[in-house]
């Protein structure tokens, strides 16, 4: 899922989460992620969870997928695309993802959370974050982090904050290696129907990069011409944020925009930070 070439390449995505509404959240994603482009991709997910499993208990797989993702899949071949959905009793999570992507062949990771209105500002000390979370949110933000350092896959952390759609996309570019991990998933939700995307280019990438011009313009095709890049000389607005249906970040781009002291970044909707594989 790294660059440009490897859009139509067959795709095996875990999908990890610890509630069902998570689940369901981000199951219309994953679906775009893994089935838009070759046959014989995959969908696992994975319900990690502390509560005991009985013997013999039988996984509900509607607790899990959205309406919307029941529409998509539905339409496809079920002997060319699969599902699978399991629950695993762990008190370790990260260690259980690890140790799944270790035994099977799975090519990226859709890592699902659901925390809301995080303040943040280059002045906001990690003890001040630490205050507006859940002793057991802040945690697993660390193991997280932890996950994304040494992730052996490209992964994608989603932030679920009330995804009701999947229709308008905002794709900030703070980073160089933004460039590299965003087109393939981008291109992926571009074969959406009625879909449009806002590229917010702060570092003028799309402009002097041949190959993302192309991208760029094979987007406007797929989406009937609803790609734009917002105008630098205009500041990004509240309104505009909550217009959004999905934020497609790559990590170097959020660990910028963090760090930053825009109005807007605690109105963001749901956010996906996709960081390629540790090499």
């Amino acid at each position: 899922m790294e660059t440009v070439e490897n859009i139509k390449a067959a795709v095996h995505l875990l999908v990890c989460f610890k509630d069902t509404e998570t689940a369901k959240a981000m199951s219309e994603t994953a679906a775009y992620l893994a089935f838009t482009g070759s046959e014989n991709s995959s969908i696992t997910f994975l319900h990690l969870s502390q509560e005991d499993i009985e013997p013999g208990y039988s996984v509900n797989e509607d607790e899990y997928q959205s309406n919307a993702f029941k529409s998509y899949v539905g339409k496809l071949d079920k002997n060319k695309y699969s599902v699978r959905t399991f629950i695993k009793n762990t008190t370790d999570y990260i260690a259980e993802i690890k140790k799944t992507i270790k035994e099977q062949n799975f090519t990226l990771l859709m890592y699902g959370l659901s925390i809301k209105n995080i303040k943040t500002a280059p002045t906001v000390s990690d003890s001040e974050i630490k205050e507006q979370l859940k002793p057991s949110e802040w945690l697993m933000l660390n193991r997280v982090s932890e996950l994304l350092d040494m992730n052996p896959i490209t992964t994608c952390l989603f932030i679920n904050n009330d995804l009701m759609g999947l229709n308008k996309f905002f794709v900030p570019i703070l980073g160089v290696s933004d460039t590299k991990v965003l087109p393939s998933p981008i291109a992926r939700f571009a074969r959406k129907e009625n879909t449009e995307f806002m590229f917010w280019d702060a570092i003028g990438a799309i402009e002097h990069n041949q190959k993302l011009q192309k991208f760029y313009n094979n987007c406007q095709k797929l989406t009937e011409d609803k790609v734009y890049t917002w105008d630098n000389n205009k500041k990004i607005d509240v309104d505009f944020v909550q217009l959004q249906d999905l934020c497609i970040i790559g990590v170097e781009g959020w660990n910028k925009l963090v760090k930053t002291n825009l109005p807007w970044i605690g109105n963001l909707p749901s956010i996906l930070i996709i960081k390629s594989k540790t090499t």
